[in-house]
């Protein structure tokens, strides 16, 4: 009896160890003709999943690899599933799943987006993927307008998502000139895109047009007339050239003579 009792124990172990495990990320069907690639998701939001596996097949060890959407709160989720004519699959030699690790470790701590410089702009992407903010730093001293064009790349293949906005912002603060909202798929990130905001200083005042010439002549022109009148000769001198003008008109010689140096300055 004890005999019977052991080799019924032995052979239903042989037919178990006989049996494809299944193992957590990859579920081989009893007959080996297929694989199902399998997720958990525990959270209670949607999550991107990908799963890989090392099998063991007919041919040898194969990667069985793929990924997806899981729904919140999913159990045993399938991504994708392969088939074969005949018996193919043996067994699951390893699994990895990033939804499974990502469970185990500690929740990550939100990080805070960086702090931009005077000047500095960023099309902001929401934790959730569903929308982004068009932010600026107004480097001026006053408020002033401000605008930004960006491109952002999304999830759905081909696609981009654009922002384009502007509006007066005060200064040294980030400013956000718009939010939109993605309603199919999730935006990733920025991938090209301008920004800047309107120097308000008024421009210079238009030079005084004298100030502005160059041309010689009329610069020296210019100076005579800026120049302040000679001041008049002593009364001495005044008194001198009148008594030398009297003398020459009573001696009639020294007049004839004194004309005729006026009139040709060059002959002796």
């Amino acid at each position: 009896m004890k005999i019977r009792i052991l080799v019924a124990a032995l052979a239903a172990t042989g037919a178990a160890c006989l049996a494809p495990p299944a193992m957590a990320g990859c579920i081989i069907a009893p007959d080996g003709k297929s694989i199902n690639v399998v997720t958990d998701n525990a959270s209670s939001s949607e999550r991107t999943c990908a799963v890989s596996c090392k099998v063991d097949t007919k041919i040898g060890v194969v990667q069985v690899a793929c990924g997806g959407n899981t729904p919140p709160l999913a159990k045993t989720h399938s991504l994708c599933d392969y088939d074969k004519p005949d018996a193919f699959y043996k067994k699951v030699i390893s699994s990895e799943d990033s939804c499974k690790t990502a469970a185990n470790e500690a929740p990550a701590q939100p990080v805070a987006a960086p702090a931009l410089k005077p000047g500095g702009f960023t099309c902001r992407v929401s934790p959730d993927g569903k929308s982004a903010d068009a932010v600026i730093v107004n480097p001026y001293q006053t408020e002033t307008g401000c605008h930004i064009d960006c491109k952002l790349s999304t999830t759905k293949a081909g696609t981009t998502f654009s922002l384009s906005c502007g509006r007066p912002a005060a200064p040294g603060v980030e400013a956000v000139l718009c939010s939109h909202s993605l309603d199919d798929g999730k935006i990733v990130k920025m991938i090209d895109g301008k920004g800047s905001c309107t120097d308000p200083t008024p421009p210079p005042a238009a030079a005084d047009k004298d100030d502005q010439e160059t041309d010689p002549v009329k610069l020296m022109e210019k100076m005579r007339k800026d120049m302040p009148p000679p001041p008049p000769p002593p009364a001495r001198a005044r008194k001198e050239s009148a008594e030398d003008l009297q003398k020459m008109m009573d001696d009639p010689d020294k007049m004839e003579e004194y004309i005729r140096k006026q009139m040709n300055p060059d002959k002796p």
